[in-house]
């Protein structure tokens, strides 16, 4: 067993863990315990108020239920401010990308664009200066060989017959 050589190890396609897994992890794992615990908060919440209508006096109740309310009022107001400098960062993103479409790239396609007409006008000029040519040329030589090789043919054919 010692002396067998060691083998190294080499990953595959199925030896390669998905590039979305951290630690083991999916990618999907931490919005789904994000979801749970909300869930959770808001089934704790809700059984807390119900424990609190059903056992406490009226009056206090509704003094939790108004605490709970507006409790639950500042988080909404708090959430739709959120959401404001989120839309911002969006705005302002979107201006980013904006700005990199109109000075970045479309030079670029400029220049692609220019390389192609480029590129167009050398293959004619190649094909109408040297190609054309050389296929002509290439046409008659063919064509002057073919001759030759029937005359020539026609000739060993009268000199057999000749001979015969």
């Amino acid at each position: 067993m010692a002396d067998q050589p060691k083998t190294t190890y080499t990953a595959s396609n199925e030896d390669v863990s998905d590039s979305s897994e951290e630690n083991g992890r999916k990618w999907y794992f931490w919005p789904v315990v994000g979801l749970a615990v909300i869930v959770g908060i808001f089934v704790i919440g809700l059984l807390v108020a119900l424990l609190v209508a059903i056992f406490a006096d009226p009056d206090d109740a509704a003094n939790w239920v108004g605490i709970i309310r507006d409790i639950f009022i500042i988080v909404l107001a708090m959430e739709g401010m959120l959401m404001g400098i989120a839309l911002i960062v969006l705005v302002v993103q979107l201006a980013a990308l904006i700005n990199l479409l109109q000075n970045e790239v479309q030079p670029i396609v400029d220049n692609a664009t220019e390389t192609v007409t480029t590129v167009r006008g050398t293959a004619e000029f190649m094909s109408r200066n040297l190609v054309g040519p050389v296929i002509k040329a290439s046409s008659v030589a063919a064509g002057v060989g073919g001759l030759l090789r029937e005359v020539v043919g026609i000739r060993r054919s009268l000199r057999n017959g000749r001979r015969n």
